[in-house]
C-alpha cells in the first residue's frame, strides 16, 4: 500500500481540518495505522490517562527501565534548571585548577540528569505519530542511557574519579551528535507513513520541539564548559610562566570573553561558500562591511552555527535566481553574482547583518521558515538545507543568550537577516563611549561581565 493510499484511507470521514484538532487528528491517524502493523503502547508518566477520549495523550516507550528507574527519571524531570549566564560561567571559570574541575564535575552529576531527564519527558510528551518513528525512539532511548550513566557514575571528588567522569562526557557528547539528523529522520518516516504535512507543521510539535533544543543547548554547554575548564587547567599548569594578562585573552572554558566577531564570520563563510561550491558549483561573492574591532564576551560556536546557517541560505538563492539554474534572464557566474553582504555592528548590543539578492520570500511562507519540519531545498542537498532545522535552530541559539534572529524579506528583490547577539559590544583601541560606561551598571542584570 502506497503512502499516498494510506493517507486517502486515513483522512476518509474525517471532517475538515478547520473543525478537528491536530492533537485529536494524530491519535486518530496512530490508532488506526496500529491495526496494520501492531505497536505496544503503554503511559509515560502518571500524567497520562488510560482513556484517550478524556484527551490525554498515550506514549509509546521502548524503555527497558524498571519502574523503580522510571520514577527516578520523573522525579529528576521534576526539579528545577539551576539558571546560569555567561557572566557566571566566567566567573566561576577563570583561573580554573583541580578545585575548580572537581566543583565542576560534582555539580554537573547533580545539574545534569535533572536536564537530561526534562529532555527524555519532552521527547515522550511528543505527539504519537512523531514518538513512535524508529528514529525518535532511539533518541528517546539514547537519552535515557545517559540520564543513568551520569547519574550511576563514582561521585568525581577526587582527580581519578574526576578524570573517568570527564572521559565519559567526552563519550556522551560523541554519542548525541546526530541529534537534529534523528528529528530530521523521524519527520521523514512520519510523511512516508501517511501523516499529513500540516499535522507534522503543526505548532505543538514546533513548540515541543524548541523546548527540547533549548534544553539540549544548556546540556551541551555544560560538557562542553566542563571539559574546556579542563583543558584550561592543563594549559595553566604547563605555561605557568604566562601573564595573566595574556590568559584573559583567550577561552574561560567554551567562552571567549573577547570573541572577534569578523573571525568567526569569515569561517562560518568559507564553509558556507565550499557548501554552496559543493552542491550548486558556483557561489556569490560575500564581502564583510561595518566594524571589524568589535568583539563580545560569546560562545564562537553558537555565532558561527547562526552564521553559517543564514550564509547558506543566502548564497543558495542567489545561485538558484541568477546563476545557471536560472530561467528569466541570462545566468550569471561566479563574480557576476550579486554578492552577499555581511554587516557588523554594534553598542549596547550586538549585530551581524546578512544581506542578499536572491529574490526574497513570498509573504504566504515567510513564517514557514522557522519551522522545523519546513525545508526548500531538494534532496540530496542535507548539508545545504540542514535538514530544515537550520534558521528555526539559529533562532534558538541566539534567543538563548538574549539575543534574536528576524528576517525581512521584499518580495522578488532580497532578505536582511538581523542577528542580536544580546551581549553589549567592546571596541579595540578605542576609548569607551560615555553611553557604555552607563550600560554597564546594568551589566549584571543582563548576565555579561
Amino acid at each position: 500500500e502506497q503512502p499516498s493510499e494510506r493517507l486517502s484511507a486515513n483522512m476518509a470521514g474525517f471532517p475538515s481540518v478547520g473543525r478537528v484538532s491536530v492533537q485529536s487528528t494524530l491519535r486518530i491517524l496512530a490508532l488506526q495505522s496500529s491495526r496494520a502493523r501492531p505497536v505496544l503502547w503503554r503511559r509515560a508518566s502518571c500524567d497520562c490517562v488510560s482513556q484517550p477520549t478524556q484527551g490525554r495523550r498515550w506514549m509509546a516507550s521502548v524503555s527497558d527501565e524498571s519502574p523503580t528507574q522510571q520514577r527516578l527519571m520523573w522525579e529528576a524531570a521534576k526539579k528545577p534548571e539551576f539558571k546560569l549566564n555567561l557572566g557566571d560561567l566566567i566567573k566561576f571559570g577563570r583561573d580554573a585548577d583541580n578545585k575548580t574541575l572537581l566543583m565542576s564535575a560534582m555539580f554537573l552529576q547533580k545539574e545534569l540528569p535533572i536536564r537530561i531527564g526534562k529532555r527524555v519527558q519532552e521527547l515522550q510528551s511528543l505527539p504519537v505519530p512523531m514518538y513512535s518513528t524508529k528514529s525518535v525512539r532511539e533518541l528517546s532511548a539514547l537519552y535515557e542511557e545517559t540520564f543513568f550513566r551520569v547519574l550511576n557514575h563514582d561521585p568525581p571528588n577526587n582527580s581519578k574519579a574526576e578524570q573517568s567522569f570527564s572521559d565519559m562526557l567526552l563519550n556522551v557528547r560523541d554519542k548525541h551528535k546526530l541529534v537534529q539528523a534523528n528529528i530530521a529522520a523521524g519527520f521523514i518516516e512520519m510523511l512516508r507513513s501517511g501523516v499529513p504535512k500540516w499535522a507534522i507543521e503543526s505548532e505543538e510539535i514546533q513548540d515541543k520541539l524548541t523546548r527540547f533544543y533549548t534544553g539540549r543547548i544548556g546540556v551541551r554547554l555544560l560538557m562542553d564548559q566542563h571539559l574546556g575548564l579542563r583543558r584550561d587547567a592543563q594549559d595553566r599548569s604547563e605555561q605557568a610562566q604566562h601573564k595573566r594578562g595574556q590568559l584573559q585573552q583567550a577561552f574561560v572554558g567554551c567562552v571567549q570573553t573577547q570573541c572577534n566577531l569578523r573571525e568567526i564570520i569569515e569561517d562560518a563563510i568559507s564553509d558556507a561558500r565550499d557548501a554552496c561550491k559543493m552542491h550548486l558549483k558556483d557561489c556569490p561573492t560575500v564581502m564583510i562591511e561595518g566594524r571589524e574591532d568589535i568583539s563580545a564576551p560569546y560562545i564562537p560556536e553558537h555565532l558561527y552555527i547562526m552564521v553559517f546557517e543564514i550564509l547558506k541560505n543566502s548564497c543558495r538563492a542567489t545561485v538558484e535566481l541568477h546563476g545557471r539554474a536560472s530561467t528569466s534572464h541570462t545566468p550569471m557566474y561566479g563574480e557576476e553574482l550579486p554578492p552577499c553582504r555581511v554587516t557588523i555592528s554594534g553598542g549596547s548590543d550586538c549585530f551581524v547583518k546578512i544581506s542578499d539578492r536572491g529574490g526574497g520570500i513570498p509573504p504566504q511562507s515567510l513564517q514557514r521558515i522557522w519551522n522545523f519540519a519546513h525545508t526548500t531545498a531538494p534532496p540530496g542537498m542535507q548539508e545545504l538545507a540542514g535538514f530544515g532545522h537550520g534558521l528555526p535552530l539559529s533562532r534558538t541559539y541566539a534567543r538563548y543568550w538574549g539575543g534574536d534572529i528576524e528576517v525581512m524579506s521584499m518580495e522578488n528583490c532580497g532578505v536582511d537577516n538581523y542577528i542580536r547577539l544580546g551581549v553589549p559590544a567592546k571596541f579595540y583601541g578605542t576609548e569607551t563611549p560615555d553611553w557604555m560606561k552607563r550600560e554597564a551598571v546594568h551589566s549584571d542584570a543582563r548576565g555579561v561581565y
